[in-house]
């Protein structure tokens, strides 16, 4: 292979790409509108784009994940990739500052067909003429390899946690052959590590596209990776928001905001649901990659031994490493040891409860989600806890991420549809539109903010929640509720 690139990494502010001016106005003809927006996007001109013209694309013209941006590079862009692609009026859907316009095409790559859908939004510029904004494609499937968001139960689950065995076997793998090290099969098309959300996701559409895969994960049970968090955790984020593929993956009847326990109950019984070919208490030791047969060789251990295998294709689901203990110096056993402190110290990653320490002082170093977790725990376990705040935190309000996640993410809509409407903007563009949502609501309700700041608590009132996601991968804290017992804050 050649020498790994990397996109050398720059603030969000640094990006291209912002929201139009104006608003739609009442009284537009939006059939009209969207019928002369595909007929110009059949017959681009270069006028026809917007000057901020933005475009993302996911797989579909490009085959990988890519941003295009301004007038001059999103038109030449398309002029070279759109020579056999046909796109085509769908329908419209109101807009506030701008009309969505769906549409479908055909991509060919290699004589094989891909069905891709897509959005063109439009605005109203200040000479009173409809210009192409933002363009956002993606692959649908390919033709004749089944579809990634549809596959078939292999077994009947009930309530998301009980199950009927199927024709399937120990673990839910629906290809016995590679079941826990005893078949013979060890080449695939496909081998993913790890079987969190994303790892379960990637098998479970490998297996709806018909791909030889196998899924590996070291931990003894699927679903472990959220059973051995500590025992207060939930989900900040709505069960429907978090739901695995190819439907509603938790019942109605099921916590809005998930315990952990109840998170991996669902990926375990989804597993089974489906038939995925998983292959647990397996841990990769190495992998290497070989040229001239393109094709990786990945040697495992479990308790069945070590088994070397083969594939194509590696796909690593483990995660940002927020489960490695990342420690001070003086937080370290060595260091621990040897000074006068005679308490417990535990990482966030290796903490369970705190019903061992009922009644006692506990100092809580951090103030994000799980801080803000522990740090209740203490409180409901009488004990005094303190916290040790060193910079400010963005503190995001629950009920207005949960606002938002409804809009799309409810029982009544296929998730599927729900991510195409919500994780198809480029980044920049949906982080603008969070930002003016968030710092809206965070100027017309000061008190909140204001009553943390009198506690003693820095607030970094106007932060940046994908800032905090996507570049710091945490540091925010999703605020639920006020806690019920006192909890001191100090900053350093």
């Amino acid at each position: 292979m050649g020498k790994p690139q990397r996109t050398a990494a720059v603030k969000f502010d640094d990006i291209p790409g912002k929201l139009p001016r104006g608003k739609v106005p009442e009284d537009t003809d939006r059939t009209s509108v969207a019928n002369n927006a595909v007929d110009r996007l059949n017959n681009l001109q270069l006028d026809d784009l917007h000057d901020d013209a933005i475009w993302r694309d996911l797989l579909s013209f490009t085959g990988t994940y890519r941003t295009f941006y301004s007038q001059k590079t999103v038109f030449a862009t398309l002029q070279k990739l759109s020579k056999e692609n046909e796109p085509r009026i769908g329908r419209t859907v109101d807009g506030t500052f701008w009309l969505d316009i769906d549409a479908s095409c055909s991509t060919f790559e290699n004589s094989i067909v891909g069905e891709c859908r897509g959005t063109v939004s439009v605005v109203l510029c200040e000479d009173g003429e409809w210009r192409i904004w933002m363009l956002r494609t993606w692959l649908e499937s390919f033709e004749g390899h089944g579809h990634p968001d549809v596959l078939e139960p292999v077994m009947a689950v009930s309530n998301g946690a009980g199950h009927e065995p199927a024709d399937t076997c120990a673990n839910g793998a629906s290809d016995s052959s590679a079941m826990n090290g005893h078949g013979a099969t060890t080449d695939y098309d496909a081998i993913v590590v790890g079987g969190g959300q994303a790892g379960l996701s990637t098998a479970g559409r490998l297996k709806a596209l018909g791909i030889r895969y196998i899924l590996l994960e070291r931990r003894p049970e699927i679903g472990d990776v959220w059973n051995t968090r500590y025992e207060s955790l939930r989900w900040h984020t709505s069960k429907h928001y978090g739901s695995l593929p190819f439907g509603h993956t938790y019942p109605e009847e099921d916590d809005y905001m998930l315990p952990a326990k109840r998170i991996g109950a669902g990926h375990r019984a989804w597993a089974e649901k489906f038939g995925i070919n998983v292959q647990t208490g397996t841990a990769v030791e190495s992998a290497s990659w070989d040229e001239s047969q393109t094709r990786w060789t990945v040697t495992v251990s479990s308790t069945a031994g070590k088994q070397t295998l083969t594939a194509r294709n590696l796909v690593l689901s483990i995660g940002v490493g927020h489960l490695t203990p990342v420690l001070p110096d003086w937080a370290t056993p060595s260091q621990v040891s040897a000074s006068n402190f005679h308490g417990t110290v535990l990482h966030g990653s290796q903490y369970k409860s705190c019903a061992a320490f009922a009644g006692k002082p506990g100092l809580v170093v951090g103030t994000a989600n799980t801080a803000h977790d522990v740090a209740e725990d203490m409180a409901n376990a009488d004990m005094s806890p303190t916290m040790i705040q060193r910079g400010s935190t963005f503190v995001f309000p629950a009920e207005w991420l949960h606002r938002a996640e409804d809009v799309h993410y409810h029982p009544a809509m296929d998730p599927a549809d729900a991510d195409r409407e919500s994780f198809t903007y480029p980044n920049k563009i949906m982080r603008e539109i969070i930002n003016r949502a968030v710092w809206t609501g965070i100027k017309r309700n000061p008190d909140r903010f204001d009553a943390l700041e009198r506690a003693g608590f820095k607030v970094d009132r106007y932060g940046d929640i994908y800032d905090n996601l996507y570049v710091r991968f945490g540091g925010h804290y999703i605020q639920a509720e006020v806690l019920g017992k006192p909890m001191r804050r100090y900053t350093d």
